[in-house]
């Protein structure tokens, strides 16, 4: 299978939430499912990006507009599917499973 999966985390200050729900995405990884990680930032001041960066993530930035941020990163998806959820989500465990 390919992976066709963009998945799109918008953040703003998430440096609490995005670590847990970026090590959730691992199983779709490794189910290869997903093509891409796309973190789109509404510029935030604490660690979010660079934890961004470290699990590597493609970094979309620009002002804070949860309509705006999803609009951005969507146009740089190259998924077929896209996959949007938010910094303090924790997919669970099987979520792979029910999505292939």
């Amino acid at each position: 299978m390919t992976a066709e999966i963009s998945v799109i985390v918008p953040t703003l200050n998430a440096e609490r939430t995005l670590p847990a729900c970026l090590s959730a995405l691992i199983e779709g990884v490794m189910a290869g499912l997903i093509h891409e990680l796309i973190v789109t930032d509404g510029g935030s001041t604490d660690a979010t990006l660079a934890i961004a960066r470290d699990a590597g993530a493609n970094l979309v930035s620009g002002p804070a507009s949860r309509g705006g941020q999803l609009r951005r990163a969507a146009k740089t998806a190259k998924g077929r599917w896209l996959l949007v959820i938010h910094a303090d989500t924790i997919l669970e465990p099987g979520w792979a499973d029910v999505v292939a």
